[in-house]
């Protein structure tokens, strides 16, 4: 869960999560058309990103009314492309790659510009305890965070990887099952 100075509160930091989420989904000729009836997948994303961001803005906002039925079309658009995104884990610059099944636990805090690719998810544990995910993290497809973990900001997850520990040193990749670091990055981002 985000702290509460993360947490999108005014529309002035609504249109700024919204303009760095919908970079990568900008519209263009006959696109606007696959937006409109939802027929490529970046109109999907694009969709759910504007749906997730309203709806974490309305109810935090105390506008219960509105954030609810934004909640509802979240929701049923989530069940049926198979996403499990809570409100309020994920920061600012968070991306879905593809539309494929992807879960974050409620308990779960991802930072800013994270990237989670085809069927990777971040688990909790037996006691509920959720991952703790730095900034400009990549998890490849297939990935599992599993339980209570921290990883550091700029790492990668490798795809199929399974993080079973924290990881506290920056710029590493991960991979194996369970993960251990295969490289170190030499630039970050």
């Amino acid at each position: 869960m985000l702290s509460e100075d993360k947490k999108i509160k005014t529309r002035a930091q609504l249109k700024e999560y919204l303009d760095v989420e919908l970079e990568p989904y900008q519209l263009h000729g006959r696109q606007y058309i696959a937006y409109i009836f939802q027929i490529s997948e970046r109109a999907i994303l694009r969709k759910h990103t504007i749906l997730l961001r309203k709806t974490e803005y309305y109810l935090n906002s105390g506008h219960k009314l509105i954030g609810e039925l934004y909640h509802a079309r979240l929701a049923k658009m989530q069940n049926k492309y198979a996403f499990r995104i809570p409100l309020n884990c994920c920061g600012k610059g968070f991306r879905i790659v593809h539309v494929s099944p992807v879960g974050v636990n409620d308990h779960s805090t991802v930072g800013e510009n994270c990237r989670i690719n085809i069927c990777a998810y971040l688990l909790g544990d037996d006691d509920g305890m959720g991952a703790t995910i730095g900034d400009n993290v990549i998890i490849g497809s297939g990935a599992k965070i599993v339980g209570g973990v921290t990883l550091a900001d700029n790492i990668t997850v490798g795809a199929g990887a399974v993080v079973t520990k924290s990881f506290d040193e920056p710029g590493v990749t991960l991979a194996g099952v369970p993960a251990k670091i295969i490289g170190r990055k030499h630039h970050m981002f």
